[in-house]
């Protein structure tokens, strides 16, 4: 059954934004749109276009679009807001003219269809070109009628009018640079509207980000979160009233602070380090070296070093022989390195010359004012990584004189040695006084300003939100955040029925046989579906089966989309022969007990989709879990039944509570999995 591609009620019609930076094609005199108007751009049908931007104040202000036609006045401060009737969907372009008498501004080969903003961090900015089926992609982008917008990473501490950006037509040569995940769920709808209905890809994104930078200031001001967002207000207020040179001032008393914060935890740290009690920075014979030490090809995360390491937090020592030519001894140089997770203290023979701590994302550059002398030398990088994969990043490692091209190379073979744990000591930081409280990607509210603030009065059927790895370990504080995050777009928009597909965390981390319960992201993912549901007109869409252990950038971006795909289609656009919701618990109980009662909604059909069921665990009084026998009953519609050894008396149930819950294989019979579970018994 293929949708409908008629104009739906505006009631059912969504809102958003749309992104761009600059004026229209071609502006004459004082006319400028909003960033969101620009070549190339798709119209939401079936609801009122407002098309804003500024002109000479209390300049008559007339648009047309086709045969639309409408008039409006720019207020006071020159901002005006025209709004065109709702529309049918049309394939045939059209330009968009706004004239005033100082001026005009175009927007050439536009379309009507439906708008869906993509949001969130890396696995949501995931490209075509770095996941699977881009191949499929390239062939198929000129047949269907999906073009994207792409927001460039900026931030704000307050709401800016503008964001750049560009409209691109979906073609074999740009389909590559599109979000995986809405290029895919683009795709779905096309089809589903008979190829008759645009498709337009809003892609605001940014990897590495936390939620809190999405949310409106003012929004998380009257929320749980106020004094976050009180504390914030009078940090930026206090910047705004002090004088440049005051600010001058305390970035110097900074930098000391911080330098002689930074040297006291190094020595701190190398007070109880084996590496630093022998020596490692100029390892001798007597050390162990280099018969204690393994060979190495950096820059490398520490499980490409060896297996052994690939879970360790701590110290791991790196060095190698490297030959200064005599054209480029004693000359001022810079040793660059790629990001190092997370700390790292750089000594050439034995003396350092830069140290890091705290930063795994940022290259390193570490100057030698003087240069070094002609003959061999010795480099080695103590790196500490304090949770999660350690490690040095892909990219160069190198040796560069300043102000020349001449280089040497110091990647790959080295030599390592695993030193200590990590230190139990607080970790220095610094903050830049220069610069304005709030602009920092990680700050409340700093990406919504800048990225989202220019474009959200725009039209949108929906959003998709792909995010929540950068917040693991913080669920009961997800949990509110993501329906205040829903909440506060669509009170922004002027629209209450925005509707949101959330992408439920695929796996990721290595699995643990032993520990069939565990918290991170687990708890994270309850966190996800306890948000949606709170928020109501939002589907979770679960990617827990599409992960990877080993990277948390899984390329299976076609399956989410194709997920997040069918909720639109049943729920926002009322086909409801399409299944979109994966088995989900309704009730647990204890019968004969030693045995356990699942029982589930969206069940018919269920199946383990290989061997026997698994990724079931129960918990006695002690509290310890074990590996559960599971049986489904009935193709599902008697639930599932549980047993576990040693387990007499079952307290509390389990199911793909884990990072990476590899054991868990039920599904519906559409194919779509069981959400996680982890529920206390009645007694």
């Amino acid at each position: 059954m293929h949708l409908n591609s008629a104009v739906l009620s505006p009631s059912i019609v969504t809102c958003a934004l749309l992104v761009c930076a600059n004026v229209a094609s071609v502006a004459i005199a004082d006319v400028r749109l909003d960033p969101v108007f620009r070549d190339h751009a798709v119209l939401q049908r079936g609801r009122e276009v407002a098309v804003r931007g500024r002109a000479m104040p209390g300049e008559k202000v007339s648009v047309s679009f086709g045969v639309m036609k409408a008039e409006g006045v720019a207020g006071a401060d020159g901002r005006f807001l025209v709004l065109l009737p709702a529309m049918e969907a049309a394939l045939e372009p059209r330009e968009l003219i706004v004239s005033t008498a100082s001026g005009e501004a175009r927007v050439g080969d536009v379309l009507v269809g439906e708008v869906w903003i993509c949001s969130g961090q890396s696995n949501m900015e995931w490209s075509v070109d770095a996941s699977d089926d881009a191949p499929r992609a390239r062939q198929m982008a000129s047949k269907l009628p999906i073009r994207s917008f792409k927001a460039p990473h900026v931030t704000a501490n307050r709401p800016s009018e503008t964001v750049a950006g560009e409209w691109r037509v979906a073609t074999p040569e740009t389909v590559g640079s599109f979000t995986a995940i809405g290029w895919w769920f683009g795709v779905d709808l096309a089809r589903a509207f008979d190829l008759r209905v645009p498709i337009g890809l809003v892609d605001i994104s940014w990897g590495g980000t936390r939620i809190e930078p999405w949310i409106p200031l003012d929004v998380m001001a009257k929320s749980d979160f106020k004094s976050t967002a009180d504390e914030l207000s009078a940090q930026i207020a206090a910047f705004e009233a002090t004088a440049p040179d005051a600010r001058e001032l305390a970035a110097a008393q900074e930098l000391v602070r911080y330098n002689a914060a930074r040297m006291e935890y190094w020595k701190k740290a190398f007070a109880g380090e084996i590496g630093a009690k022998e020596n490692w920075s100029m390892p001798a014979p007597e050390s162990g070296f280099p018969a204690g030490w393994g060979k190495a090809i950096l820059p490398a995360f520490f499980p490409a070093v060896d297996r052994s390491i690939e879970r360790f937090d701590g110290f791991v020592w790196f060095t190698r022989e490297f030959e200064v030519p005599t054209a480029m001894a004693s000359k001022a140089c810079t040793i660059w390195l790629p990001p190092i997770d997370d700390c790292d203290r750089v000594s050439i023979d034995g003396v350092e010359i830069g140290s890091t701590i705290g930063d795994w994302n940022t290259p390193r550059g570490y100057e030698i004012p003087l240069g070094l002398t002609s003959g061999t030398h010795r480099i080695t990088i103590a790196v500490l990584d304090m949770q999660g994969e350690g490690g040095i990043a892909p990219g160069a490692m190198r040796l560069g004189l300043a102000g020349s091209n001449e280089e040497i190379s110091l990647a790959g073979e080295w030599l390592w040695r695993k030193g200590g744990g990590v230190p139990r000591l607080p970790v220095p930081s610094r903050r830049d006084v220069t610069k304005a409280p709030g602009t920092e990607p990680h700050e409340p509210a700093a990406i919504y300003n800048a990225m989202m603030a220019p474009c959200i009065a725009y039209p949108a059927r929906g959003v998709l939100w792909y995010q929540g790895e950068s917040n693991a370990g913080e669920p009961v504080k997800y949990a509110k955040l993501l329906p205040l995050l829903i909440q506060s777009w669509r009170e922004k928009s002027d629209n209450p029925e925005l509707a949101w597909g959330v992408v439920q965390l695929a796996g990721f981390m290595p699995f643990i046989e032993s520990e069939p319960a565990q918290g991170a992201w687990a708890l994270l993912r309850q966190a996800q579906l306890d948000g949606v549901k709170a928020a109501g007109n939002a589907g979770l869409a679960s990617a827990i089966d599409l992960g990877d252990a080993a990277d948390i950038h899984p390329r299976r971006k076609r399956e989410v989309a194709d997920r997040l795909a069918a909720w639109a289609r049943n729920t926002v656009y009322g086909e409801k022969s399409v299944a979109w919701e994966g088995p989900e618990l309704a009730a647990a109980s204890r019968e004969n007990g030693s045995m356990v009662r699942l029982r589930l909604t969206h069940a018919d059909g269920l199946r383990a989709t290989s061997g026997e069921p698994g990724g079931f665990a129960l918990a006695g009084a002690d509290g310890k879990f074990v590996w559960a026998k599971a049986t489904i009953m009935d193709s599902g519609r008697d639930g599932i039944v549980l047993t576990a050894p040693g387990i007499a008396e079952p307290v509390e149930v389990v199911y793909a509570w884990q990072n990476n819950p590899e054991r868990a294989n039920i599904v519906n019979g559409a194919g779509i999995p069981m959400l996680p579970i982890r529920m206390k018994l009645q007694p």
